[in-house]
This record gives structure tokens, C-alpha cells and sequence, in this order.
């Protein structure tokens, strides 16, 4: 027993210095390196044509064109991208990685709020890029979900920092880039119906879209074609959920079209009604509280949404490493969501054909209860510490 407390020791002891982390740090940087030059779908039908659009078409002229189906925030980074001339593989996936690190430190910023220790910034900067999703995501597929996610985990840093500008200024970046940061949304509605936020910096999130699509406008692409980007998104596939296992693998893409609107008004009524509720005084908010609301938000909100994706839980997996970290428990929820997420990408490959959605649903939806009865019992304890009184 003696020798096992001394080996736990040095492990702690060595897990407690900078160099380790610099080291795991440096091994993440190599394996996404190494992926890229690995080419797959998403690149060769739509990222790099976009690059090779733009360069054909006189870059910033190109913008008055419908060659893509993103937001222009995106396309104007793959416009500087091109002017650069720089290989268009390993740039798309290096603005990628440079997001990931990104979120990685708002999401030890956040944590050392918290518990004033430093190391924490490196050790989730070390591990939040090697998570499975993000590695897949990034530096194989290229995909730029983390961009989007950054803004979000630094607008949930800026909000318990008390700066509500930059905080809603970071989530009009965000929704800028993807209509995915919605699924963060019943968390800052509960903020605002506490006081915690004033209502009118939101209007903060409609400006910074109207400022992002303003030099598409003015090169020539119509302004209704502009304000309706997302909603085009929606009708882009024709199916209830797509490799993710939320409520609608039970139902037939026969249905697609009134279980679509249903769906969204279940959606509607189920958050809002709860955002309503967890308003009531008698619930007392600490900073783990907020946090693990924020986790239930981005978690519970793709799993009862239609028309969800294989990675529509990156939100999810990122959120789950800083609940992790503030609550300082229930790890096997943090690494259940990330692997309900690592499933989904695994049915959008080869072994779709094999591999069911329902063993991911149950484990899903059991990660989504014990989340709400965790939040539900600290809601309900008196703490020594209340953020909003």
C-alpha cells in the first residue's frame, strides 16, 4: 500500500509540472500534422472547388456569386486563404487547428476563474485538441466547427469575467459563422431572465450578422439571399437526422416534412418552458450550476432538434471537458457525450452499414438524465457562495 501511495505520488508530482503538458502538447501538434495530407469528401466536392471559385472568379469579386453554402464570414477567410496562395489542404485544416487551441485556452481561462491554478490552462490546451471528434473533424476532415465553438466557449468566459459586451459580442461571432450556436442559446436565456445579462446587448447578435454579410452585399449578392442563408441550410437534406442518434432514428424521412415542424416546436416549447422554470428564485445558481446548464444546453438541444448531423456534438464533446474540469466529478458523463459523438462520426464512414444508432441513443439519453438530475440536486442545495442574489 506504502508503495502505491508512493508511485500516485511521483505521478502526481510529474502531471503537476508544465513540461509534461508542453510535451502532449507538442505530440497533439505532430498527429494533426500528420493528417494533413489526407484528402476526403467534404474537401474535394466543396472546400477546394470554393478555393479554386474564388481564385477564377477575381477573389473578393467572386463574393456576388452563390457558390457555397456557408455564411460569408467563412468564405472570406478561404478569400485570404487563396490570396496567400498557400496549399489550400493544409491551410483550410491549419485555420481549423488554430481555432482548437483557441477554445482549448477559453476553456482553461474559464476553469482557473474558478480554481486560481494555471496549470489547468495547459493541460486543456494539451488535451481538448487530441479529442477524438476534434482530431477527426480538423486535421482529417477539415471541417471548421471549431471556429464557431471558439467563439462560443469565449463568450461563456467573458460573461462570469461580468463583460456582457465582449460576451455577446463573441456569441454574434459565433452565430456569424454557424447557425449551431443556437444550441447554446437556452443558457443564456436563463442569464438573461436572472438578471445577469441586459436584454439589449443581444441585439448585438443581428448587427455583427448584418456587419459580416455587408461586403458580400456590396460586391452584389442579393440581401434576401443573404438573410435566408440559414434557412436554405435547412431544406439542403431532406432527413430527420443524419449518423446522429437523438429522437429521430425512430422515425421515418417519409414523415420528414410535418415531424420537421414538429420537431422544432417541441424544441421551442421544451426549452423555453424550462428556461422559464429555472428562472424561480428558489434555485440557487453557483458558478458549477451555470456551467452545468451550459452543458445540458448544448447537449439536450441537437438531441430533441430535426435535421442533425454527425457533428452537430462538437459543442457537446468541448463543453464536457470544462464540465469535467469546474465540477470535479461525474467524468463518465463527460466521456459518454464524447463518445456518443465519436460514434455518430464512425456511422458517417464505411461502417455505417454496420453500425446501428440505437446503442448511442440510450447511452445519449442516459447521459442527458443524470445530467439533469445532477444540475437539479445542486440547484437545490444551499451552497456558501451564490453567484446572482
Amino acid at each position: 500500500m506504502t508503495n502505491n501511495l508512493i508511485n500516485r505520488g511521483v505521478i502526481l508530482k510529474y502531471l503537476n509540472r508544465k513540461e509534461i503538458w508542453t510535451i502532449i502538447i507538442c505530440i497533439g501538434l505532430i498527429i494533426k500534422i500528420s493528417m494533413f495530407s489526407v484528402k476526403l469528401g467534404d474537401y474535394n466536392f466543396y472546400l477546394k472547388p470554393w478555393i479554386d471559385f474564388i481564385k477564377n472568379n477575381g477573389y473578393c469579386s467572386s463574393l456576388k456569386y452563390n457558390f457555397y453554402n456557408y455564411t460569408p464570414s467563412y468564405i472570406y477567410i478561404f478569400i485570404a486563404l487563396a490570396k496567400i496562395g498557400l496549399n489550400p489542404l493544409y491551410s483550410i485544416k491549419l485555420v481549423s487547428i488554430l481555432f482548437e487551441y483557441l477554445l482549448a485556452y477559453f476553456i482553461g481561462k474559464t476553469v482557473c476563474l474558478n480554481y486560481k491554478n494555471n496549470l489547468i490552462l495547459w493541460i486543456t490546451i494539451a488535451i481538448v485538441p487530441l479529442i477524438p471528434t476534434l482530431l477527426i473533424n480538423g486535421a482529417l476532415w477539415g471541417q471548421c466547427d471549431s471556429i464557431y465553438s471558439a467563439f462560443v466557449v469565449g463568450s461563456i468566459y467573458f460573461i462570469f469575467k461580468k463583460k456582457q459586451f465582449k460576451s455577446i459580442l463573441f456569441l454574434g461571432l459565433a452565430f456569424a459563422f454557424k447557425i449551431r450556436t443556437i444550441f447554446i442559446l437556452p443558457f443564456y436565456f436563463v442569464l438573461l431572465l436572472r438578471g445577469k445579462i441586459n436584454w439589449y446587448y443581444f441585439l448585438l447578435i443581428p448587427l455583427i450578422y448584418f456587419i459580416s454579410i455587408l461586403p458580400t452585399w456590396l460586391y452584389g449578392r442579393p440581401l434576401t439571399e443573404l438573410f435566408t442563408i440559414y434557412l436554405s441550410q435547412s431544406y439542403y437534406y431532406q432527413m430527420l437526422t443524419i449518423f446522429f442518434p437523438n429522437l429521430y432514428i425512430w422515425i421515418s424521412d417519409n414523415y420528414y416534412q410535418q415531424v420537421k415542424y414538429q420537431g422544432l416546436l417541441l424544441a421551442f416549447l421544451f426549452t423555453f418552458s424550462s428556461c422559464i422554470y429555472l428562472s424561480k428564485k428558489k434555485f440557487h445558481f453557483t458558478f458549477e450550476n451555470y456551467i452545468k446548464l451550459a452543458f445540458l444546453s448544448v447537449i439536450i438541444t441537437p438531441f430533441i432538434l430535426p435535421g442533425m448531423h454527425e457533428r452537430y456534438l462538437y459543442l457537446g464533446d468541448v463543453m464536457a471537458v470544462l464540465y469535467f474540469f469546474v465540477v470535479k466529478k461525474n467524468i463518465h458523463l463527460s466521456l459518454g457525450i464524447i463518445l456518443v459523438s465519436f460514434y455518430s462520426y464512425l456511422c458517417c464512414s464505411r461502417l455505417q452499414n454496420i453500425l446501428p444508432l440505437w446503442p448511442a441513443f440510450f447511452i445519449y439519453l442516459s447521459i442527458i438524465v443524470l445530467t439533469i438530475r445532477d444540475l437539479w440536486k445542486s440547484l437545490l442545495d444551499k451552497p456558501l457562495q451564490i453567484i446572482d442574489k
